[in-house]
């Protein structure tokens, strides 16, 4: 039986159920996992799909390095909708050659579901389980990517509008021509919404993962 080590994303979209306007929900979800899928190519083992209506995706990466910025890119193009994650690496030992993340099974898909259903019983929305060497990196990258979650859900819709912009387009200038204000209009927006902040802490998840969770001497 083929078994490969590699990263499951299990995603569960918060209160789906409530959801209105499902069919526009749904085309908002697709346009943005295909736009994933483009964007991490050789990232991906298995692409992102979804695997019960709206509700629910899963995915396989090759390694975890990009799991948190495939996972943080996802949430914002469907703000203010949120999607809880788990993101775990372990064995798959089911279809693994299907590279089809609705048929792939095995350990690391059942630890990222009971990890989810952990998740929404703590109030998480990031947990992460990587088996790195340090093993109190995964509590720390959970805690950590939650609360920059937190921060992030809390923004207007204007804060939001131009932290987006601002990571499309690359410069507050670009921003300010786009929606017709001042350069520093966007600087006093991006620093309410402590865009820079997040954006170091972002840097440090990323740098731990491609590490693999070994400190920096």
């Amino acid at each position: 039986m083929a078994s490969k080590v590699l990263t499951v994303i299990l995603g569960d979209l918060v209160h789906s159920r409530e959801s209105k306007g499902r069919q526009e929900l749904s085309r908002r979800i697709h346009s943005a996992l295909i736009h994933l899928r483009h964007e991490f190519t050789e990232e991906f083992y298995a692409p992102l799909v979804l695997t019960r209506g709206v509700d629910e995706l899963s995915g396989v990466l090759k390694r975890p390095n990009m799991s948190y910025r495939i996972c943080t890119l996802l949430n914002a193009r469907m703000s203010p909708r949120l999607i809880r994650f788990a993101i775990v690496r372990g064995n798959v030992d089911i279809a693994v050659t299907s590279k089809d993340a609705r048929r792939m099974d095995g350990p690391a898909f059942h630890a990222a579901a009971d990890l989810l259903a952990k998740a929404k019983t703590d109030n998480l929305y990031y947990y992460f389980k990587l088996g790195f060497e340090f093993s109190e990196i995964d509590p720390w990258l959970t805690e950590i990517a939650s609360l920059l979650h937190i921060i992030r859900s809390g923004w207007s819709d204007r804060q939001r509008r131009v932290a987006n912009l601002y990571v499309k387009l690359g410069s507050q200038e670009a921003v300010a021509d786009r929606l017709r204000i001042t350069q520093q209009a966007v600087s006093d927006v991006l620093r309410r919404a402590h865009r820079r902040e997040l954006k170091r802490a972002e840097d440090l998840i990323a740098e731990v993962l491609e590490r693999g969770g070994k400190p920096q001497l």
